[in-house]
Formats: C-alpha cells, structure tokens, sequence
C-alpha cells in the first residue's frame, strides 16, 4: 500500500512544488506588474494628454484659472513619473523609455511655461510656433510610454512561456505516478489533474488574450483556492486597465467644452471619407464654419458666455444633421462638418438650414441674450484636386462669406466663388 501511495506522495508534493513557484507565483507576479506598471503608464499618458487643454484654452482665452489647472496636473504628471521609474527598477530597457519620456515631458513643460507666460498674443506666429513644438513634445512622451507597455507586455509573454513548461513537466509527474498507483488512486490523480489542467489552461488563455488586446475577456477560477485569488486580481486589473484605456481614447478624440469630435477626429473621419471618393467614387462635401464676431461676445459678457454659446450652437448643429453626418470642433469657433455621400444640392440645403438654426437659437447667460450667427463655406469632392486642395477650397469660401458681411454661406465650385447666400 505504501508502494502504491508512494507514486502519488511524490507527485503531490512535486506537483505542488511545480504549481507554486511555475505557475502560481508568475501568475501573481503579473497581477502585480498590471498594478505597479502597466495601469500607472497607462495613468500617465492620461495625466499627460490632460496637460495640452489647459494651455489650448490659455492661448483662446488668457484665463489664468487654466494655469493653475495646469500647474495642478504637472505635480500629478511629475509624481507619478517617479512613482513608475521606481516600479520599473527591475527592468532596465522599460526604464529607459521612462526616463527619455521624461525627459520629453520637461521639453514640453518648458514649452508649456512659456506659453502660459504669454498674454493678448494668439496670432503671434512665435506662440503658434511654440505651442506646435509642445504638441509635439506631448506626443512624443506618450508614445515613448507606449512603447514601454509593449515592452512589459512582451514580458509578460515570457513568464506566460515559464509557466506552460512548468505545467508540461507537473503533468508528466502527474502521469508517471497514476500509471505506478493503483486504479483508484490514478482515477483520483486524474480528476485532480484535469480540474488543475482547466484552471491552469482559463488563466494562461485569459492572459493571451489580454496580451493580445481582449478587454472583455474575464478568467473564471474557482480551484485552487490560490488560482481563484490570482484569476479575481487579474480580472480587476483588466477592468482597470480597460477602463483608462478608453478615457484616452475618448479624451484623444473629444473636445471636453462641446462634447464635438476634435481636430485630431476630423482629420481621421476626413481621410477615410476622401478614400472612399477615390475607391467607390461616394460624393461628398465640408463645411467650414465660423461663428460671427465671437471675440466681441468674450470681451462683452465673458467668457462663461462665450462658453454656453459654443455649447449651444454644438447642439443645434448635432440636431440639424443626419446620423452619418459628422460635426467637429476644430478651434475656437471653428466647426467643420462632414456630409458622407452627399451631392452639391444636399450639401447647400443641409448648410443653409444649419445657418438659419444657429442665428434663430437665443441663448440666455446671466441675464443677458445672445443670439449668434455663423459663416459657412462649402465645398464638395472632384477628381481635379488632392485632399488638401479639397479643404482649401471650403477654408477660401469662409473666407469670402465673413469678407463679404458674414451670416451667409458661399459656395466654392473649383473655379472661384460661384454662390453665396
């Protein structure tokens, strides 16, 4: 009987050797590289990305309350910088990243804190200058942060290796022992086996497909004890992670005062609009439109005002078009418009209603009522012009319907201004 229990005796406490330090103990090593590392970068790439609005709003408005903000998220943005750099000791090449990110974030801080000197000067060609070189700096440090969540990924692929040839050689032990033990006790290591197997197999295929981008995924464990305790703080993680993922992506795309697409979302909508023109031929046509006299709205009755006027020509405009219709804030009090397959005479009507519903929309702030109006340039896709060309065109037609009294819409044909309302 001891002979027969012998096989099993050793291969439980091999099995449980193997299982701890190949299996268990990397499982928890990666739960807390997701806490220590990877949220905290992803965490900072948002800090990061916070940083450029209060400075875009600085250079509208000259509203000091943005520099505090901003002082605000560079404390947060610097500690948390040192916070990751410590966490990362153990890797060396991640680290580096780290550090040259932040070296970028003090070039961009630098840019940062000249801007913010700046006041009365958003023309200047030195500010547009400067703020495009800290645009630059804020892009280049969350792609270096990026980098280093490829690069820790990576090696979470590699503990997933170590623990694949540690189950390999707990199986083959496990094998040996039930072809040695007798029927009863082999059917026992089997059954145990196999649970260990499906458990061991849900947290390796759940940080596959973690590594390989499914954030919906969640590993269901319920034995061992210690697998169920490393598949619940895996889980949490993924949520975490999951979560400020998308608030970077939202943030990347959105303007925070409207709730509108941003310039960086119009660019991507606009590319793909123009290459389906050249593959399919769809039409299409851009607004480009910019609301009247708005500086005097500021100066007048402040920027609050200023502020519930954007944000209420941004709800007009959202009701006025189609579903497949896309509106952005691209500046200031620039919009643009897309209007996906749609010809010359669709693409006047939509602007012309547009146009009437913002001068007809009242808007009420402290008392006071504004009523806004808008200039609209228009133009529609040709085979005769590139992309570029194509926003030219609706850029030169604002242009004519602001110089020739505003609160119109005009209409750029290719060939010179052919119409305006």
């Amino acid at each position: 009987m001891l002979f027969a229990l012998a096989p099993i005796a050793l291969s439980a406490g091999g099995g449980y050797v193997l299982l701890n330090h190949g299996v268990i103990a990397p499982f928890q090593d990666v739960a807390e590289r997701q806490r220590d590392q990877i949220a905290p970068a992803q965490n900072l790439r948002l800090l990061i990305w916070d940083s450029l609005i209060p400075v875009d709003e600085y250079l509208q408005d000259s509203d000091p309350v943005h520099t505090d903000t901003y002082r605000n998220i560079r404390g947060q943005v610097e500690v948390a910088f040192s916070e990751l750099i410590s966490a990362l000791d153990g890797t060396p090449q991640a680290r580096g990243l780290v550090e040259r990110a932040r070296d970028n974030w003090t070039v961009a801080d630098q840019h940062a804190t000249e801007l913010l000197s700046v006041v009365g000067l958003p023309g200047d060609r030195h500010v547009i200058e400067t703020q495009q070189r800290f645009h630059g700096s804020v892009v280049t440090t969350t792609d270096l942060l990026a980098a280093t969540y490829t690069q820790i990924s990576q090696a979470i692929m590699d503990d997933h290796d170590m623990v694949n040839r540690s189950y390999e050689r707990s199986m083959w032990l496990a094998g040996i022992a039930g072809g040695l033990s007798l029927l009863s006790i082999a059917f026992g290591v089997v059954m145990i086996g196999r649970v260990l197997s499906q458990s061991v197999d849900r947290l390796v295929d759940g940080a596959i497909r973690f590594a390989d981008g499914d954030r919906l995924h969640r590993i269901n464990v319920s034995v061992p004890p210690e697998l169920h305790r490393v598949a619940v703080e895996f889980n949490l993680m993924i949520g975490r992670i999951q979560a400020s993922e998308e608030a970077l992506a939202e943030l990347a795309l959105q303007d925070s005062l409207t709730g509108l697409a941003n310039r960086r979302a119009f660019d991507g909508a606009l590319d793909d609009m123009w290459s389906r023109h050249q593959r399919f031929g769809e039409p299409g046509a851009l607004l480009a439109i910019d609301l009247d006299h708005f500086k005097q709205v500021n100066d007048t009755y402040g920027h609050a005002a200023g502020d519930e006027v954007l944000r209420s020509v941004a709800s007009v405009m959202r009701h006025c078009l189609r579903p497949s219709d896309k509106v952005f804030r691209v500046g200031g009090e620039e919009f643009s418009v897309l209007l996906p397959r749609t010809g010359l005479s669709q693409a006047h009507e939509t602007a012309e209603r547009l146009r009437r519903a913002i001068g007809a929309k009242a808007v009420q702030s402290n008392g006071n009522i504004i009523t806004p109006t808008a200039s609209i340039g228009l133009a529609v896709m040709s085979s005769d012009v590139d992309q570029s060309a194509f926003v030219a065109r609706a850029d030169t037609a604002l242009y004519e319907a602001k110089r020739s009294g505003r609160n119109r819409l005009v209409i750029n044909h290719g060939k010179g201004i052919a119409l305006a309302v």
